[in-house]
C-alpha cells in the first residue's frame, strides 16, 4: 500500500458481532429476487458493469426510487 492510498486495513469482526448482525438481518431484512433468461441476465450484468454499479445496487436504488414516488402519491391521496 503506498502512502497516497486511501484504503484502510480490513477490520476484524468478532464472532459475537457477526451473530448480532445476522440476527438483526433475519429480523429486519428480506430478499427480493426474480428469474431471468440467461441472455437477459448477462446483458443486465454488462449494463451494470458499464455503469459502474452492481445488479443488486442498481435494483435496490430503483426500488427505492419507485417506493419514494409511491409513498409521495399515497400521501397526496391521503390529504385529499
Amino acid at each position: 500500500m503506498d502512502n497516497n492510498s486511501q484504503e484502510k486495513p480490513a477490520r476484524k469482526v468478532s464472532e459475537k458481532h457477526k451473530a448480532s448482525n445476522q440476527k438483526w438481518d433475519l429480523e429486519n431484512m428480506r430478499s427480493v429476487s426474480c428469474r431471468l433468461r440467461k441472455e437477459d441476465a448477462e446483458l443486465f450484468k454488462q449494463y451494470c458493469a458499464e455503469n459502474h454499479t452492481t445488479p443488486g445496487a442498481y435494483l435496490k436504488n430503483h426500488i427505492h426510487d419507485i417506493l419514494d414516488k409511491y409513498c409521495a402519491e399515497k400521501e397526496k391521496q391521503d390529504k385529499a
